[in-house]
């Protein structure tokens, strides 16, 4: 079993380095330290995304373990998992990373975003994906001013996605309010792959 330490290194480095040691130890089981649940959440979401298996096991406050193995699921290396990513051209993402749309007034700002989410829903072809990171993690959590819409669309299958490291940063691990969790390096992956409106 090959052992990762990734305790002490900011979002998305466990996940990284937990890719990197997948592809240098095809076949190995992996265990993973790390210090915070969000890691946690974004090796099983890769772990999942390569059809592994992960058992989180909390050690302490400060140290979680992470065991990537193969057990009973067919393995796809990361290579396959891109290409069968590739998504029609007509699909596409939204990506906000502000509470606000625009330069100038702030207020104005928010009420433009509001009424282009409420646009949104309203859409023939929704987006597949929306990711929220930096000041824009502010928006799917609770009491959002658009939180609703954002219910919405999920119930209409649109996966909502925020950056655990800004979720970490601003303070809002308990009170996420839609979707889940991501990180930096899924964000690069999904704007590599799908077309992306950043309003």
């Amino acid at each position: 079993m090959k052992k990762i330490d990734a305790v002490g290194q900011a979002c998305p480095i466990p996940t990284i380095m937990t890719k990197r040691a997948l592809k240098e130890h095809t076949g190995e089981d992996l265990l993973v330290s790390v210090d915070n649940e969000i890691a946690t959440q974004n090796l099983s979401k890769m772990a999942e995304q390569l059809k592994l298996q992960a058992h989180v096991n909390k050690i302490s406050a400060e140290l979680y373990e992470v065991l990537i193995s193969s057990d009973s699921k067919e393995t796809v290396s990361t290579e396959e998992t891109a290409k069968t990513e590739r998504v029609p051209s007509q699909d596409y993402i939204v990506v906000l990373h502000t509470d606000s749309i625009g330069s100038g007034n702030e207020e104005l700002g928010r009420t433009l975003l509001k009424s282009f989410i409420f646009s949104l829903t309203e859409q023939e072809k929704l987006p597949a994906k929306m990711l929220f990171y930096n000041a824009g993690a502010l928006l799917t959590v609770e009491d959002s001013p658009i939180l609703d819409d954002l219910k919405a669309l999920e119930e209409q299958g649109v996966e909502i996605l925020t950056c655990g490291i800004c979720v970490e940063f601003y303070g809002l691990k308990d009170k996420l309010a839609v979707g889940g969790i991501t990180n930096m390096y899924r964000i690069v992956e999904l704007e590599s792959i799908y077309k992306t409106v950043m309003p």
